[in-house]
C-alpha cells in the first residue's frame, strides 16, 4: 500500500506558521509572504501583532549578522547577498560591499594575526550597494575608476548616501590623502577632492560637512554640473581646533570659500602615493579615543567623543563620553548634556564607518547611544553607561570594521 504523502505547505496551521515567522529576518519573512496569497494574509497578521520595525543588525565583514536585543541571534550569512563579497560598512538599509581577492578584505580578523597589509602588493576590487531586504545590488563604476587596482593598505573608510535612493550622491571617504573625499553619482559621474585631512563626513541640510582629526569641521557646497556629475563648487572651514601659543595653522588657507575650479573632478592621480590619514586610534588601557563617527540629527550636527577601557584578560568598557553640537555661527563647538544631547524620543548608533540617529522602539531606550564594540550603552541623560547584551560572534572581526545595518519597517 502506498505510504499517505505529506501536508501540502500551503495548508500550515496558521499558529504554526506565526511560530516560523517569529524566527526569521525580515528578508525571509518578505519572501515567506511571497509564497501565496494564504501565507501572505497569515503572516501579515502575526506581524500586526508584532513589532512593525526590527532592532538593528550589526554586520561582521564576511557577511554574517548579528541581531541584538533579548532575542539577539547569529545568524551565518544575510539572505541574497552576492558571492565573494566583503561589507565595508552600511547606510540604513543598504550594504557597502567589495568584490576582490584581497586577503585583508576577505578573510576574518582572527584568521590574520600574523600578517600585515603590504603597500607593494596590489588587487582589484569593484564596489556595490547592496540592499539585501528587496534584492537590488546597484554597482559604483565611479568609485571603481578611482579605488578599483589599490595596496593593501587602502581602506575606505566610510560609504554615505544622501537619500534612500542608491541613485542619489553617495560620500566616500579614504584613508589616503590622494582622495580623502570621493563623490559618485551612479551612471553619472564622481568628484574628487585630495588633501584636505577629513576622515569623516555627514550630510546635513544641504551641504556635505566633514571632520579633521584635530576637530576641525569643514563645509562642502554641493552642486551638479550640466551632466548631472556631482561638483564642490566651493568649501570652507566653519570651526577651527584651538591653537597654542606659537602654534602655526597649517589649514588656515580653508577659512575663506575656496573655489574648486580647478578640475578637481577630473584630475588623475595614483591612490597609492601619499601620506596616509590616520582614522581611529587603537584603544589601549588608558589611551583616549578623540574622535569617534559623527552624526546629523535633524536639527544639529553633532560630534562625539568616547574614551575606551581597555584592561588586560577583561573586555573593554567605555569609560567616558563627551558630546558637542556645532554652532557654526560662533565657529566652535558647544558641549551639550541631558535632554539637551539628543531629541526626545530618539537614541544614537555608532561604528567607525555608521551614524545613524534613530526613534526608540523594541529594546531600545532614548537618549542613549549604541556602541558596536562593548557590551554598554551611554545613557546621555545621566551621563552613565549600563549593561546591554550583545551577541558574543561579534568578536568575529576586528571592532574597526564592524557596522550596524537598519531593516527598513515592515508593511503588511
Amino acid at each position: 500500500m502506498a505510504s499517505p504523502s505529506p501536508p501540502a505547505w500551503a495548508d500550515l496551521l496558521p499558529e504554526v506558521l506565526g511560530e516560523i515567522v517569529a524566527c526569521l529576518c525580515d528578508a525571509d519573512v518578505a519572501r515567506l509572504r511571497a509564497v501565496c496569497r494564504a501565507w501572505h494574509s497569515t503572516v501579515a497578521c502575526e506581524l500586526q501583532d508584532q513589532e512593525q520595525e526590527e532592532m538593528p543588525w550589526i554586520v561582521i565583514p564576511n557577511g554574517s549578522f548579528c541581531t541584538i536585543g533579548d532575542t539577539g541571534v547569529f545568524f551565518n550569512r544575510i539572505p541574497g547577498l552576492p558571492r565573494n563579497v566583503t561589507c565595508l560598512g552600511a547606510t540604513d538599509s543598504w550594504l557597502a560591499l567589495d568584490c576582490t581577492d584581497d586577503v585583508f578584505r576577505r578573510t576574518n580578523i582572527v584568521d590574520l594575526k600574523c600578517l600585515e597589509p603590504r603597500s607593494d602588493v596590489k588587487h582589484e576590487h569593484n564596489y556595490l550597494l547592496h540592499n539585501p531586504f528587496y534584492e537590488k545590488t546597484v554597482s559604483l563604476p565611479e568609485l571603481d575608476s578611482i579605488a578599483g587596482h589599490v595596496n593593501e593598505t587602502f581602506e575606505i573608510r566610510k560609504v554615505l548616501m544622501r537619500s534612500a535612493s542608491p541613485n542619489d550622491l553617495v560620500a566616500v571617504t579614504t584613508n589616503n590623502d590622494n582622495c580623502t573625499i570621493i563623490l559618485c553619482r551612479p551612471g553619472k559621474g564622481r568628484w574628487v577632492l585630495p588633501y584636505l585631512g577629513v576622515f569623516d563626513v555627514a550630510f546635513f541640510k544641504d551641504k556635505l560637512y566633514g571632520i579633521t582629526r584635530h576637530e576641525d569641521l569643514v563645509a562642502f557646497d554641493l552642486a551638479d554640473d550640466d551632466d548631472g556629475s556631482p561638483i564642490i563648487p566651493k568649501f570652507k572651514r566653519v570651526i577651527r581646533h584651538p591653537l597654542a601659543d606659537g602654534e602655526e595653522d597649517p589649514w588656515s588657507w580653508m577659512d575663506d570659500d575656496n573655489d574648486t575650479d580647478d578640475g578637481g573632478g577630473d584630475h588623475s592621480f595614483n591612490p597609492d602615493d601619499g601620506q596616509l590619514v590616520p582614522s581611529d586610534h587603537e584603544v589601549g588601557v588608558d589611551e583616549e579615543v578623540p574622535y569617534e563617527p559623527k552624526d546629523c540629527i535633524r536639527t544639529k550636527l553633532l560630534m562625539v567623543r568616547r574614551q575606551v577601557q581597555s584592561p588586560p584578560f577583561h573586555p573593554s568598557y567605555t569609560r567616558k563620553v563627551e558630546l558637542f553640537k556645532a554652532d557654526i555661527d560662533a565657529g566652535r563647538w558647544v558641549s551639550v548634556t541631558g535632554r539637551d544631547a539628543l531629541p526626545e524620543g530618539e537614541a544614537l548608533f555608532l561604528s567607525r564607518s555608521f551614524s545613524k540617529s534613530t526613534r526608540v522602539y523594541g529594546d531600545m531606550t532614548e537618549g542613549c547611544i549604541y556602541f558596536v564594540d562593548v557590551d554598554q550603552v551611554f545613557d546621555t541623560r545621566s551621563s552613565s553607561c549600563r549593561p546591554f547584551r550583545l551577541p558574543w560572534q561579534r568578536i568575529r572581526a576586528d571592532d574597526n570594521w564592524l557596522t550596524w545595518l537598519f531593516p527598513p519597517k515592515l508593511v503588511v
